[in-house]
């Protein structure tokens, strides 16, 4: 039997914590009774029951050796023993899962999310850490051994810690919305879907690079930059004063070159308002949306979030990132090139640019 969640996720002004709290009654969670087996097999798993979960343990006492190898990484040989786990979610959210000691002396132990207890179900893997923006109902996280192409099985000691930040809501929700991408396929590890395009359903998580700036209108004075730095520094003084927000700037223009731009110019090809460029977003969107539309960016390990603008570049190119954000919007984030983010459309759509607490009710 499902225990109520209370704590759900509203909006107001700078940081989350993620959801603290039973989730749900332990022996339902994991099907744990006295005839279900040894704990620890996707018979019968360990229970998640609330966050955030923390368990340490040794990949060499696993009472299985089931799985070989996964969907979200086939070419992978996990053929070494895992321990799983199981958590029941009742509302969706960022769940994500991380080793705070192993792999290392020999050891490597590999994470894996799956929506069910086979390992062709699998939707997202890491090395460390692994993130995944969860719908209602079970999941799976595995910590497998790694078996080296000599045949060594690195398995070994591990300490665990699953989390979880739900979607918020409030003033900070977010509107369910399907977008056009100009990617031909799906990359392992990001939800979407193919048929005669490639769609991303938003909100969406997954790697988020580092952009550079991009001129303002602020400074604009008929010419682009000559080169990555010509003018940057007038323009980190400029973007401070436009926000009010403190950083370590480092990040140059964006590069010449791409479709005939300039340095600084964004695919509209016009200079942008310097609130807006300090907290620009971007994907790779067929139809670009309307020139400062917002988007809420969240990081789902520390429920810090920001809300950036969107509409005025497209990209990055690649499929293996959904979106790319101006440094700013790491900085408060406290999040690098390529580290996963939620990113999705406010419903709020007056609400202003910047840093934003999304608070437990």
């Amino acid at each position: 039997m499902h225990i109520p969640l209370t704590l759900l996720l509203s909006c107001q002004s700078p940081t989350a914590d993620p959801l603290d709290g039973p989730l749900t009654d332990t022996a339902d969670t994991a099907n744990q009774s006295a005839e279900c087996g040894p704990q620890g097999t996707f018979a019968c798993p360990i229970a998640i029951s609330s966050f955030p979960f923390q368990d340490a343990r040794d990949t060499s006492l696993a009472p299985q050796d089931q799985v070989d190898s996964y969907a979200c990484a086939p070419s992978n040989d996990e053929s070494g023993p895992e321990w799983v786990y199981a958590v029941d979610l009742p509302m969706a959210g960022a769940l994500t899962a991380r080793l705070d000691a192993g792999n290392s002396g020999g050891v490597d132990i590999d994470l894996q999310i799956l929506s069910a207890s086979d390992a062709a179900d699998c939707v997202s893997r890491g090395h460390v850490q692994t993130a995944w923006l969860a719908q209602p109902g079970r999941w799976y996280i595995v910590a497998d051994s790694f078996v080296d192409s000599a045949g060594v099985s690195k398995q070994g000691a591990y300490e665990l810690t699953v989390d979880f930040v739900p979607l918020p809501t409030g003033e900070c929700s977010m509107e369910s919305r399907e977008l056009r991408m100009y990617w031909s396929a799906c990359a392992p590890g990001i939800d979407c879907r193919e048929d005669d395009e490639v769609w991303l359903q938003t909100p969406s998580l997954g790697p988020v690079v580092k952009e550079a700036h991009l001129v303002t209108e602020e400074e604009w004075d008929g010419s682009w930059p000559g080169s990555f730095t010509d003018g940057i520094a007038a323009h980190y003084a400029l973007s401070e004063d436009a926000t009010g927000y403190s950083a370590s700037r480092s990040e140059p223009w964006a590069p010449a070159g791409e479709g005939g731009s300039e340095y600084g110019q964004g695919s509209t090809g016009s200079p942008v308002p310097a609130a807006d460029e300090a907290w620009y977003l971007n994907m790779h969107w067929r139809d670009r949306p309307a020139k400062g539309t917002r988007l809420l960016v969240v990081n789902p390990w520390n429920g810090r979030a920001v809300v950036a603008a969107g509409g005025y570049e497209t990209g990055p190119g690649s499929n293996t990132s959904i979106g790319g954000g101006v440094e700013e919007v790491h900085d408060h984030l406290r999040t690098g090139h390529r580290d996963d983010l939620i990113i999705g459309f406010l419903a709020d759509q007056a609400l202003p640019l910047g840093p934003i607490e999304c608070t437990a009710q």
